[in-house]
């Protein structure tokens, strides 16, 4: 009793410096004892968890990754479908046979320049009226084939697409091995009456991508909706350890969504690989520890120093930011919650200075954008061409083309004097056609197609968003080409974004200037506020700089080119805007 008495008169004796220290090396203690009893139950955990979150995620990845491709596969097919190209088979009573034989080799060439660029998926259009159209030189058509009579044409009816895949040739004369059909079918955009079926084959080494993982020790397999094995990367022999020894491995499998069938997917993680060695833990632990006793008494020793600096140190900063001193930021030698504080003021202050840089950048680049649309495309240049254009046209006694560009040219103009930001698709688009109609005048051969759902035309995008993009194509995508120049503008609503695609059969970019191009974006990203001097794509450019400042990374921005084949840029933009 007297001893109990005696330790706790000493206890309350000493100074609160000397309690810290006590107390410090006390906790010190317990936590040497509670770490050393449960540290190998939670590194156990940990691993496990480790393992679970791999191979969860990579299968997450991949089913993203596969159903992704097939649905890009068919916003291309109906892109193909809807194009001024296919859609000038439908004109062929109108025709005659040479031009026919034109337009069937312009879209033979077509279908190949879309099969190289996608992994050489394989395209073959086949027509009502018998014509048989194949995208690549190397394929055969089978002529015996009559797919109106296989089995499966009223599903494909009723569906609107038809899967097909397994051995043999499939509408082509020759091939062997496993193959996948998709059919779609090709409407006449004026009657909307079915005319033909676009037949999209794709090769194995397509699907068996998917599964070259890559990493040591991940493995992958795919099997039709029979559970019959499309391809695989999993060793027989390691196929075999799985079933015998499955703790070392982990497996999931999913359901892939191929547009209409279902695949599934199964990886397959040897978690071997993933085990650690607990020798160099242990020595990492007690090195822990040690420094964990010297870091305990000097805390105890500065405690006051070590709260009290840094509170008046953001006290101040404070206060030079109430005073109009933007970006001011503290140094932070602290890991604990005092350097998440700090943290947390350097992260706000430097907020609110790029905030107030945005706004400002914002800013310039709409009056930028604005002034250089003036210049650029209602320029003294530009008039005076169309005013020449109007002169022929009146000498010609073309009166009213004439009063027609005259009419385009004023609505420009009246479109040019708005001073929103955001504007409709719908009256975008309307400037977007007026601009073409005059550039029609410059280029005979100039064709146009374009595609707006009905629904997004009241969605509201950046005002000049798509004319840039528009007059690269002609600028840039049709210089010194001599044959015919088709322009093609798609707007879809796809899980509540905007899809927007603009392609061209230009001469497209040298794979210099695609790289030159990429690293410009690039660049943007990393500095999405630091003015840039423009660029010889200055379109493309100014409108992804003022996408990324308006959206950041949840807009989406691809370009896809090959040398004279021609380009396409893909944008997606979040459709939380409020509509008209």
């Amino acid at each position: 009793m007297r001893s109990r008495k005696k330790l706790k008169y000493r206890i309350m004796d000493m100074g609160l410096r000397q309690k810290t220290v006590a107390l410090a090396m006390a906790f010190f203690m317990v936590v040497v004892i509670l770490s050393g009893v449960t540290f190998f139950t939670i590194y156990e955990n940990m691993r496990i968890e480790t393992t679970k979150k791999a191979v969860d995620s990579l299968m997450s990845q991949k089913k993203e990754d596969m159903e992704t491709y097939f649905d890009n596969l068919e916003g291309l097919a109906y892109s193909i479908g809807f194009s001024s190209w296919m859609q000038t088979l439908f004109q062929q009573k109108s025709l005659d046979t040479r031009t026919m034989q034109e337009v069937s080799e312009n879209i033979e060439y077509f279908l190949g320049s879309i099969s190289d660029m996608n992994e050489g998926v394989q395209l073959a259009a086949i027509m009502d009226s018998g014509v048989r159209l194949r995208g690549t030189g190397h394929l055969h058509l089978d002529y015996s084939e009559h797919l109106e009579r296989k089995s499966w044409y009223p599903v494909f009816l009723m569906n609107g697409k038809y899967i097909e895949e397994g051995e043999g040739k499939g509408v082509y004369t020759k091939g062997q091995g496993w193959y996948m059909n998709i059919y779609y079918p090709i409407n006449n955009q004026y009657t909307l009456e079915q005319e033909g079926i676009l037949v999209m084959t794709l090769p194995l080494q397509n699907i068996a991508h998917f599964t070259d993982i890559g990493a040591e020790g991940e493995y992958m397999t795919i099997k039709n909706q029979n559970g019959k094995v499309i391809t695989s990367s999993l060793p027989e022999k390691t196929a075999e350890e799985v079933k015998r020894k499955p703790d070392y491995f982990s497996t999931r499998t999913a359901q892939i969504d191929i547009g209409g069938e279902y695949w599934t997917a199964e990886v397959v993680l040897d978690t071997s690989g993933l085990a650690v060695d607990s020798r160099n833990i242990w020595l990492g632990f007690a090195a822990v520890l040690l420094l964990a006793a010297v870091l305990f008494l000097l805390a105890a020793v500065m405690f006051s120093r070590y709260l009290t600096v840094p509170i008046l140190e953001c006290r101040d900063a404070m206060k030079k930011i109430r005073n109009n001193q933007m970006g001011i930021t503290m140094e932070n030698h602290y890991h604990d919650e005092i350097g998440e504080l700090i943290d947390g003021f350097n992260d706000m202050s430097g907020s609110i200075h790029e905030l107030i840089e945005k706004n400002r950048m914002i800013s310039t680049l709409q009056k930028e954008t604005e002034y250089q649309m003036l210049q650029q495309q209602i320029n003294p240049h530009f008039l005076y061409n169309t005013l020449e254009i109007i002169n022929g046209l009146i000498l010609n006694h073309e009166e009213e083309s004439a009063v027609s560009i005259c009419e385009n040219l004023g609505s420009m103009f009246h479109y040019n004097l708005k001073q929103e930001k955001w504007i409709s698709v719908k009256e975008e688009m309307a400037y977007i056609r007026q601009y073409l109609l005059i550039m029609k005048y410059k280029i005979p051969g100039l064709s146009v197609f374009c595609q707006v759902e009905p629904g997004v035309e009241k969605k509201k995008i950046l005002k000049a968003l798509l004319q840039p993009l528009v007059e690269n194509c002609i600028r840039h995508g049709f210089v010194q080409k001599t044959d015919e120049c088709c322009i093609s503008i798609s707007i879809e609503e796809k899980d509540k974004k905007i899809c927007i695609s603009i392609m061209d059969n230009g001469k497209g970019i040298t794979r210099e200037k695609y790289i030159w191009l990429l690293k410009e974006l690039q660049d943007i990203r990393d500095n999405p506020n630091e003015k840039k001097e423009s660029s010889v794509h200055i379109g493309i450019w100014n409108v992804f700089h003022r996408l990324y400042l308006e959206y950041g990374a949840s807009m989406e921005f691809q370009i896809i080119s090959k040398e004279n084949a021609g380009t396409r840029i893909q944008i997606t933009l979040p459709g939380e805007g409020e509509d008209d």
